[in-house]
């Protein structure tokens, strides 16, 4: 893993469970319950929402973040049954305030000692290998423009020469076309700067208006897109069961997991459409928009994604968007593993392509 992906996986670690956020609200439920054990409805209020702060985590990918970057003995917090803990305490559903409130405090205690303990870890870490850091993006930042990279994740995007060379073909033809469309500014040439473990990231340097505008597109395929997973991993199967072979309603929900899936390539092509810059006339428009969505429903139905790396410092508050993306996007990767391998299939199929068989022989 590269210097600036760890320092980068930290930065994000500590922003979800540091001071300012998960390790600062268990101080405050520590504090509070310590003042009112016997309060047993606080505590078990309390408790609830210790629960959903730790699910929240969860669907953030605050495990696999740490399992990354954690070295030597120390292990996530979130490898402990803490949640488990929690979840019992609630359904034992105690009568009497002191019983809840010794569980509760004995877990809250612990978990803050494990989340302190990682983050003491973590801190080493960063200070063993900032001194490495041979590029820092403030270099390239202004006040103009936003550093973006676009993620291959799925191994079958870049395990070969070849497949690379045709996602990064496909890149440079639509982002310069998606440019087009929504700006008059001609894009840059991009440049592979870092290759991580389990992954490729293509660093970009682009206008902020284009960055901006291509966060929200994707946020929004991985919006319908997770609709989509939501449906086949949790609604599809309860609901099935209740039809009782009635092939009326079989056939309905067949049509209507097909709805949701073609929805993503609808969706994506709307939001293209709201994009395009109003009263600018371009040649073969709707054709523009058309390979532009292709490119963005392919990304993200193959498990692959983006990430806004830099912004200008007066438009931060880009970062907020790029959270709200992240977390629709780690709650897909989540669900596709619940996928059987005939859906998979279906969706490598049905919405990518790959490129054509060549042939090296020489006769």
């Amino acid at each position: 893993m590269t210097v600036r992906k760890i320092i980068e996986l930290i930065d994000l670690i500590k922003d979800k469970i540091g001071k300012d956020n998960f390790s600062s609200k268990l101080q405050d439920y520590l504090v509070t319950i310590q003042n009112n054990n016997n309060n047993l409805v606080l505590l078990k209020e309390l408790t609830e929402k210790l629960i959903a702060d730790f699910k929240k985590l969860e669907q953030e990918g605050i495990r696999e973040l740490l399992d990354k970057v954690l070295m030597n003995k120390e292990k996530p917090f979130t490898d402990d049954s803490f949640l488990k803990q929690l979840t019992t305490l609630k359904e034992q559903n105690y009568p009497d305030s002191g019983s809840h409130y010794n569980t509760l405090n004995a877990i809250i205690t612990q978990l803050q000692l494990r989340v302190n303990s990682n983050i003491e870890e973590l801190d080493k870490i960063s200070t063993t290998v900032i001194p490495f850091l041979s590029k820092d993006y403030s270099e390239l930042q202004s006040d103009t423009n936003a550093i973006f990279a676009i993620i291959f994740n799925n191994e079958k995007s870049y395990n070969s020469l070849k497949l690379l060379s045709f996602e990064l073909k496909n890149w440079d033809r639509g982002l310069f076309i998606y440019q087009q469309i929504i700006s008059e500014e001609t894009p840059k040439p991009f440049e592979i700067i870092e290759i991580d473990q389990g992954s490729i990231e293509v660093v970009l340097n682009f206008i902020f208006e284009v960055g901006e505008k291509l966060l929200d597109l994707f946020k929004t395929g991985f919006e319908v897109y997770g609709a989509y997973l939501a449906y086949k991993t949790v609604v599809q199967e309860t609901l099935s069961k209740s039809f009782r072979g009635n092939q009326k309603l079989i056939k309905g929900e067949e049509e209507r997991e097909q709805l949701l899936l073609e929805n993503v390539r609808i969706a994506v092509r709307e939001e293209v459409k709201k994009q395009a810059k109003k009263g600018k006339k371009q040649e073969a428009l709707e054709k523009k928009i058309e390979e532009v969505t292709k490119l963005v429903t392919e990304h993200i139905i193959k498990g692959n994604s983006v990430k806004l790396l830099s912004a200008p410092e007066e438009k931060e508050e880009i970062f907020n968007k790029e959270d709200e993306k992240e977390i629709l996007y780690v709650k897909t990767k989540v669900d596709y593993k619940k996928l059987d391998e005939v859906t998979k299939q279906l969706l490598i199929s049905e919405f990518t392509t790959q490129p054509k068989t060549e042939n090296y022989e020489i006769d």
